[in-house]
């Protein structure tokens, strides 16, 4: 009669399923995009002005620069000495290497040239372009921000700040320059993204959303939007939302693997299980289905008694013959399970001592295997898997538990207190746990009395 009565109590305890691990989902979106600079030859003689005595040149080369002759402008120009042209046509000059692609000679001239007139916002921005095409981005954004704090009004030179403050120094570094950018060119979908991407870092959520309900507004139809506003209700735990989100996305064209993996998990978390298969058929038939990915699926079919659907999926890697002995072990483990659930108590037993012979630490194997001996009262043997299940930190508190079960089943009754206070010991937050001591303390307490 105890050992029923205590067995009641512990089961609340027991717990024996696969361990799983809470997801923190992280959706793939668009990278923000680099503009690559290209040069707009707009040969600009803003803020500077040319001398008298040079107005003829410059009325020729400006017949040489509309029939885009830039090699016959750069000979005309190599005939004078740098220290003989004005800051006007040294631009000019250092615009034309700048379209031959001559970046040394372009950069040599444009630093002369700011040495002379440090205040030249359009030299600043050249300069920052063409070191952002040399890849020196720490040079690149130091003259696009000079070019800013002097003034300038160029989209493109806010764009690219923002992209490289984001990049380098974080995402409210960021927020201003894409923000200046937009206001000056609000149809630009770069500056839309970079600024929304922006805030979204910035976890300025209630800003973010309020645009990309704007940007949707405007088009509906554009994906990143969609994936943008997902992946801000996945990072506010809003995972229900979010699904509703992400299949709406997928309606207007097909989404990335790992974003369609993180689909599947929120579709089991949300026990929507016959849209998760259905979403995992279509990864097997890309080929796409790996391994290392089913761990968790398997559970959440398991957990729900959805054991075709766990054989279908492990069936998907019969013949797989790249998988480790680790995963083989896993395999066989996950098919005695399914075994065990149809009763078919022979053939899972088998399936579990292979589990351990390709993986002896396979831990789920030992602990769910222990469980199987305890029901069928092979208690010598059940106790050795238990004791083995024990040495892993993340299963020691149920093997523990399973190890208590057994001695209670067996009359053991002081060896279960005693164990059982020492799970309490290691694990203190355990729900329950400190009633089941003082239940069985009194039963110890009761047969002792008893006994004298």
């Amino acid at each position: 009669m105890n050992r029923t009565f205590t067995f009641f109590l512990l089961t609340a305890c027991l717990s024996f399923s696969d361990s799983t691990i809470a997801k923190s989902y992280q959706l793939e979106l668009e990278p923000v995009k680099f503009v690559m600079p290209a040069y707009s030859e707009q040969y600009s003689e803003r803020e500077v002005t040319l001398r008298p005595e040079e107005y003829e040149l410059a009325e020729k080369l400006s017949a040489l620069l509309d029939r885009k002759d830039f090699a016959q402008v750069s000979d005309e120009l190599e005939t004078f000495y740098n220290v003989e042209l004005s800051p006007a046509l040294l631009m000019i000059k250092a615009q034309v290497y700048f379209s031959l692609k001559e970046y040394e000679k372009a950069q040599k001239l444009y630093q002369f040239i700011l040495k002379a007139k440090p205040q030249l916002v359009r030299a600043h921005e050249d300069l920052g372009q063409l070191y952002l095409i040399k890849e020196n981005f720490e040079l690149a954004r130091s003259h696009f921000a000079k070019a800013i704090s002097l003034g300038s009004d160029n989209a493109m030179v806010h764009g690219q700040l923002g992209y490289l403050n984001l990049h380098q120094h974080g995402a409210f570094s960021a927020l201003y320059a894409y923000q200046k950018a937009y206001t000056l060119e609000p149809n630009n979908a770069q500056w839309q993204q970079g600024l929304v991407t922006s805030l979204v870092k910035a976890k300025m959520y209630p800003s973010a959303l309020a645009m990309l309900e704007e940007l949707i507004a405007k088009d509906p139809k554009a994906q990143p939007y969609w994936l943008t506003k997902a992946a801000i209700q996945l990072d506010q735990k809003q995972n229900e939302q979010a699904l509703k989100t992400l299949e709406y996305a997928t309606l207007l064209g097909p989404i990335s693997h790992q974003n369609t993996l993180l689909m599947i998990n929120l579709h089991f978390e949300q026990s929507q299980y016959d849209r998760a298969i259905e979403l995992l058929k279509g990864v097997a038939q890309q080929g796409k289905l790996k391994f290392a990915d089913i761990n968790n699926y398997l559970y959440w079919l398991n957990d729900a008694n959805r054991w075709q659907d766990s054989e279908w999926l492990l069936k998907q890697f019969d013949d797989s013959k790249s998988l480790s002995n680790a995963e083989k072990s896993t395999l066989s483990y996950s098919q005695a399970r399914i075994l065990e659930a149809k009763k078919q108590h022979k053939k899972a037993t088998d399936l579990y001592k292979n589990a351990l012979e390709l993986n002896a630490n396979n831990a789920n194997a030992l602990l769910n295997y222990a469980q199987l001996l305890l029901q069928q009262k092979r208690f010598i043997s059940a106790e050795q898997m238990f004791i083995r299940a024990e040495a892993f930190d993340s299963h020691r508190l149920q093997a523990m538990l399973g190890r208590t079960q057994l001695y209670i089943n067996t009359d053991d009754l002081q060896s279960a207190y005693t164990l059982l206070l020492d799970a309490k010991n290691k694990f203190p937050e355990t729900p329950g746990i400190q009633n089941k001591i003082e239940v069985l303390a009194n039963i110890v307490n009761t047969q002792s009395t008893n006994t004298l």
